[in-house]
């Protein structure tokens, strides 16, 4: 095996004989004009086909250190509830009738906010306080405090109603009345259902201790403010009947009224007896003055009339009567006094005293009329004799008058005694009426009162704390991590892309840099290496075929080979393009030109002595310099000469060596050094016929393209195109060669002999083809 074919085997794998043309013929793709640098839009879907691995990695990476952490830091809750029942209606114990309440839904309302209040929270925190639940610990009740807890050793003493009043601030703990129910809800959220079941059960209990206590003790205090109130109801009712009773003793009875009456008649009589002896007296006075006047001449008229006026005034039935009047009017006094306006007994009085003026009007013209009889009987009657015996009777009748006035103002002081008594027991008995009817009234409601003690509660436990669900969102928050990581990797993958200006098909650079595309060379990644010959000699063809069509006059006889940058597959594109170009029967020098960093000889195994390429254009024979490899001569560069590589190739005499060079040979390609690197490659560039700029699939980037071709053309290089090296099998010129050859003998043998079922019937003559 020859160094050549040991080359080939390092490129391709393969032996060189693989490069013989294959049987089939080659379709050869022409040459891709370029569309101007212009920015098209990014392909989603292959941007993630191309960056999949970030995808993966990203979703792996998360997923590996998130999903355990979801399941680890964040545990399953429980929502643990008791209910409350509240009665809207209690049925009366005594009648049996239903108590209902007509603001329930309000009443609802407060004791939902009555189970939460800061009383029933500070209860609560008493009696749990020393239960060591690990729900009062700061540092363990929250993820991000279960987090700090891990880092920090600093201790912190919870206070448990802070705790409890921040759970119901952030609402793990509710109590709400049920929609349309008897029910008030006490429900908490909690990672551990026992300690959520002790709290929950203490929230009840307590608040049934604080509510029971305050309703007891608001009936408790009812009731004894009710009893206060009877017990001094009771004191008076003592003192009225006291004071009552002491009245009575002293007349035996409690009713005066009759009594009463009796004395005033009793009075009324002394006082009719009283008016009989003052008429008895006045009439004597009056007999005994007209006896002693008798002997006078005549009366004057005024006298007269005074003597008749005293008669009349001391007539019995007109004083009778004045009596009867002002004993009316002091009782219409009294009945004003005591009864209300309007009472039926004081018009009575008020029409009997008016009976009484009118009756002792005429009385009083009756004794007018009397005593003018009188006057005229006595003044006839007179005598002398009769005087001692009236004078006599004045005196007898005097003595009487002042007996009967003197027991008259005893039995009226009596009297007006008694009616003050009997109005006071009146007002006593009133007051004790009073008193007695309020009294029964408090009473009355103190049993109320005892009884709805007694009757059932309205607020009582329904059920006691209880799991009524499980909150597991672990596995929810798993699946959302990961379609958050997958989104976060599709999102890498898509800045990673955008962010990427590298080149990795034909379309990117004639869309993005404006290059005409002479060929692809395909990558060896996804291609079977019994495959490999076939399809790198396919490239090569294609790309041949594309220079002739480029030039027009065939392919040009002095080629560069160059590359924006290093690593960008420039050697390995001119060594196998120059192999491809010998192996049509054509002559063909390949030199190494990168002077900087020469390659080619180390490439194909050239012995030491056989790297002359500075010597040559020193003057030196090129045959002396020349290495063979089958067919293809060999010009390389020493790598132990390199210092002033610039001035060697800028020199004048560089141009001329080349064309006595190329004079022999039907193609020279020059293999440069990269043109953003050095200017060697310019200066090789402007002695030649033509420029390819190789870029590396992947790793070759637009701007570098583009700056690269700029600068050939500023010193007016003729840049025939650029190659695009490791291009995907789908994405190359000669994909459809490769899965042509692909199937395998078996598979075109089966092809062909469908074809020959699909051909019209012909025979054969065989003298036809005699000459």
């Amino acid at each position: 095996m020859n160094d050549l074919e040991k080359y080939l085997d390092r490129v391709i794998g393969h032996k060189s004989n693989s490069f013989e043309a294959p049987p089939m013929p080659l379709q050869i793709p022409g040459p891709i004009e370029p569309e101007g640098d212009v920015e098209s839009p990014l392909n989603i879907g292959e941007a993630f086909l191309r960056r999949w691995y970030i995808v993966l990695l990203t979703f792996v990476v998360l997923c590996a250190a998130g999903i355990p952490a979801i399941w680890l830091l964040i545990q399953k809750s429980y929502v643990v509830s008791g209910a409350i029942r509240v009665d809207p209606i209690i049925p009366n114990i005594l009648t049996g009738t239903p108590d209902g309440m007509s603001n329930y839904t309000s009443f609802m309302t407060t004791q939902a906010l009555r189970v939460t209040r800061p009383d029933v929270v500070t209860e609560v925190a008493k009696d749990l306080s020393n239960k060591g639940l690990k729900f009062f610990d700061i540092r363990t009740n929250t993820l991000a405090a279960r987090l700090a807890g891990r880092f920090t050793k600093k201790t912190v003493k919870p206070d448990p109603e802070k705790v409890l009043e921040g759970a119901i601030l952030y609402e793990l703990i509710t109590a709400m009345p049920q929609p349309k129910g008897e029910y008030i809800v006490v429900r908490m959220t909690w990672r551990d259902s026992s300690e959520a079941i002790k709290i929950v059960d203490s929230f009840i209990r307590k608040y049934m201790v604080l509510e029971g206590t305050s309703a007891s003790n608001k009936e408790e205090g009812t009731l004894v403010t009710l009893e206060g109130e009877q017990k001094l109801l009771a004191g008076k009712l003592e003192a009225y009947q006291s004071q009552i009773r002491s009245m009575a003793d002293e007349f035996g009875s409690k009713k005066l009224l009759g009594r009463y009456d009796m004395k005033l008649e009793r009075v009324g009589k002394l006082l009719f007896v009283l008016t009989d002896v003052e008429a008895k007296r006045i009439l004597l006075e009056t007999r005994v003055k007209l006896l002693d006047n008798a002997q006078e001449e005549t009366v004057t008229p005024e006298e007269w009339m005074k003597m008749r006026e005293d008669y009349v005034n001391g007539d019995p039935a007109v004083q009778a009567r004045s009596s009867n009047i002002v004993v009316m009017e002091q009782e219409l006094v009294v009945a004003k006094q005591t009864l209300a306006p309007g009472n039926p007994q004081i018009k009575q009085k008020e029409e009997l005293l008016d009976v009484l003026r009118t009756g002792l009007d005429e009385q009083k013209e009756k004794a007018r009329q009397a005593f003018n009889k009188l006057m005229e009987q006595e003044t006839l009657n007179l005598a002398n004799k009769q005087a001692e015996d009236l004078k006599k009777q004045l005196e007898q009748t005097k003595a009487q008058e002042d007996e009967i006035r003197s027991l008259l103002a005893q039995e009226d002081s009596e009297t007006i005694d008694l009616g003050q008594k009997n109005l006071a027991i009146t007002d006593l008995q009133d007051q004790l009426a009073l008193t007695k009817e309020l009294y029964d009234t408090i009473s009355r409601r103190i049993q109320e009162v005892k009884m709805d003690l007694k009757r059932p509660a309205r607020i009582y436990v329904d059920s006691n704390a209880h799991i009524a669900q499980i909150l597991d969102k672990r596995a929810k928050y798993t699946v959302a991590f990961a379609f958050g990581a997958m989104a976060l990797g599709f999102l890498l993958a898509f800045l990673k892309e955008k962010a990427d200006r590298s080149l990795r098909t034909p379309d990117d650079v004639a869309r993005h840099i404006g290059l005409r595309i002479i060929g692809t060379t395909t990558s060896t990644h996804a291609i079977k290496p019994a495959q490999m010959p076939e399809l790198v000699a396919g490239d090569y063809q294609a790309i041949r075929a594309n220079l002739g069509l480029l030039e027009g006059e065939g392919m040009p006889r002095r080629l560069v080979v160059t590359s924006p940058g290093m690593q960008e597959g420039k050697t390995t594109f001119a060594v196998n393009l120059a192999i491809s170009t010998s192996k049509s029967g054509k002559k063909v020098l390949l030199i190494d030109g990168d002077l900087r960093n020469p390659s080619i000889a180390s490439l194909l195994g050239l012995p030491r002595g056989s790297r002359g390429l500075q010597d040559v254009l020193l003057g030196k024979p090129l045959h002396d310099s020349i290495y063979s490899i089958n067919g293809l001569d060999i010009l390389a560069a020493d790598p132990g000469n390199i210092s002033d590589a610039f001035e060697l190739l800028a020199a004048s005499v560089t141009e001329q060596r080349l064309n006595e060079i190329a004079c022999n040979y039907d193609h020279v390609i020059i293999d440069t050094a990269p043109v953003l690197a050095f200017a060697d490659a310019l200066v090789w560039a402007k002695v030649v016929d033509g420029v390819i700029l190789t870029c590396f699939a992947g790793q070759t980037t637009g701007p570098n393209l583009i700056k690269a071709k700029q600068r050939l053309m500023q010193i007016n290089a003729n840049v025939i195109g650029t190659v695009l090296s490791n291009v995907e099998v789908d994405d190359s010129y000669h994909s459809y060669g490769y899965h042509y050859y692909s199937r395998g003998s078996r598979a075109r043998a089966r092809v062909r002999r469908t074809r020959k079922k699909m051909l019209l019937p012909i025979e054969h003559n065989p003298k036809a083809n005699r000459p």
